[in-house]
């Protein structure tokens, strides 16, 4: 109701905007709900009127704010804003550092490049590269979505986040997370703007070699916002606000859901890796076996978005439920990637069941929110980690067409090709010398782990090289 007149007290018993009952106004703003944590002892609690530690009712008054949108994230801009310049103003520093490194290995390059492309880069946005030379002209996109880089702004902004942004309550945390999710990316389309290169004259005549490139501004706000929007809400995010914003939990258990699945993955690699490696011969992942956490981090999120039905492409294969049943590999590489699709099954069941226990009170689908969460998350993580290299065929030959019309020619692929040749050539070796090791063979055809070569042999042929050997000696 609203007050009419001061001196003699009187109120509207209707409203004076669209002519409803005031009280009637007033008890739909009204929503008697019953909290899941108490907020007397924080302690969890299933079921039941009355906490099971403390005895305090769980009833809880929620007045809802329809009509009020745009009071609601009212908030204080100055924490946000200070949050997304000293995140960038990290990132400055680290890429002063980052250029000072690839100056050893680029040389006068390096003179191509400033520490806002580097940031920009970091930040996984897609560059679109232009060169010409004397003879010759070409342009390029690149996509580098190389997770450990990634992680590179999430420590920035999750420092910055720790030292500016103070949250009351989980409207203060959804405030805060599009605030600096917004603020961030919109920082990384300036910075964009201003750091399009063309090379000048001078370079041209200098070098030889003339190169302009810009970023792709609208991939570079999404991810601005993703990462920021993300450490915010990580960081911000206690446990003592559960059962405030129905949306937000449901977020946090599809984040710390994939979080698992991801770990989980990666640990089942890095066992498999050091018992036996030869999955990555056959993924075309081999020549970067060195580098093992670098690739197993990239893998790792490859392979829980193909347990996760969607289609993935690693190296030259191309992953899908369909390529495992009719693909060429080997059988003990087709268990490794079905096990994991039933372990991330597993896992969504037990998190799909935990949640209708925990929001058993609540009207809303909670796993179809889960769902919903879960996909845009699962989404996201293909999109940040696809590492993609294409453009015209005058300046750079790609590896990609130059496989498509070997296909056309020889009716099979490149690598299928090659394994084939090698394998007909150490079947003539072990025919011809049957004094030679295994090893000698296997490095003689382009084969450095023994192992896998004996796998391939028995896969094409029916019986182990040393077996064919030995009947080859009788």
């Amino acid at each position: 109701m609203k007050k009419l007149d001061n001196k003699n007290k009187t109120y509207l018993n209707y409203s004076t905007e669209d002519g409803k009952n005031a009280q009637d106004i007033l008890r739909d703003k009204i929503t008697l709900k019953q909290k899941s944590v108490c907020g007397h002892c924080e302690t969890e609690n299933n079921e039941g009127l009355y906490c099971k530690s403390c005895g305090k009712s769980l009833d809880e008054v929620e007045t809802s704010k329809k009509g009020k949108i745009i009071k609601a994230f009212k908030g204080d801009i100055k924490p946000i804003l200070l949050t997304s310049v000293t995140s960038v103003a990290i990132l400055f520093l680290i890429s002063l550092g980052l250029k000072l490194l690839m100056s050893f290995n680029l040389g006068e390059l390096i003179n191509f490049i400033n520490p806002l492309h580097i940031i920009l880069g970091i930040n996984l946005g897609t560059i679109n590269l232009n060169a010409s030379t004397m003879m010759n002209s070409g342009s390029v996109s690149i996509h580098l979505g190389v997770l450990l880089i990634g992680l590179i702004p999430l420590f920035a902004l999750l420092l910055s986040n720790v030292i500016f942004i103070k949250n009351k309550n989980a409207q203060d945390i959804l405030h805060n997370s599009v605030g600096v999710g917004a603020t961030y990316g919109l920082m990384l389309v300036i910075i964009s703007i201003f750091s399009s290169t063309s090379s000048s004259i001078s370079q041209m005549i200098n070098y030889g070699l003339a190169v302009s490139y810009r970023y792709n501004i609208l991939e570079l706000f999404l991810n601005g916002f993703i990462l920021g929007f993300i450490s915010t809400y990580l960081i911000g995010y206690k446990k003592k606000y559960f059962g405030q914003n129905i949306y937000l939990d449901v977020l946090k258990k599809a984040i710390n859901t994939i979080l698992i699945l991801y770990i989980a993955v990666f640990v089942i690699l890095l066992g498999i890796s050091i018992v036996d490696n030869s999955y990555l011969y056959e993924l075309g992942l081999y020549n970067y076996s060195r580098n093992t956490t670098f690739i197993l981090s990239q893998l790792a999120s490859y392979i829980l978005a193909f347990a996760n039905i969607v289609p993935t492409t690693i190296g030259s294969n191309k992953l899908s439920i369909l390529s495992i049943i009719n693909g060429d590999l080997l059988f003990d590489t087709k268990l490794m990637l079905i096990s994991i699709i039933f372990l991330s099954l597993l896992v969504l069941i037990l998190t799909g069941y935990n949640l209708r226990k925990k929001f058993k009170n609540s009207s809303s689908n909670i796993v179809l929110i889960f769902s919903i969460c879960y996909s845009i998350i699962i989404t996201i993580l293909s999109s940040f980690s696809v590492i993609y290299v294409g453009g015209n065929m005058p300046l750079l030959q790609m590896n990609s067409y130059l496989s498509n019309i070997f296909k056309k020619e020889k009716g099979c692929s490149l690598s299928k090709y090659l394994t084939q040749t090698r394998l007909e050539q150490a079947k003539k070796y072990l025919t011809e010398y049957p004094d030679k090791t295994l090893i000698e063979i296997a490095e003689s055809i382009g084969y450095s782990d023994v192992y896998y070569f004996s796998k391939n042999f028995k896969k094409y042929y029916g019986i182990s090289p040393s077996k064919y050997q030995e009947e080859r000696k009788m």
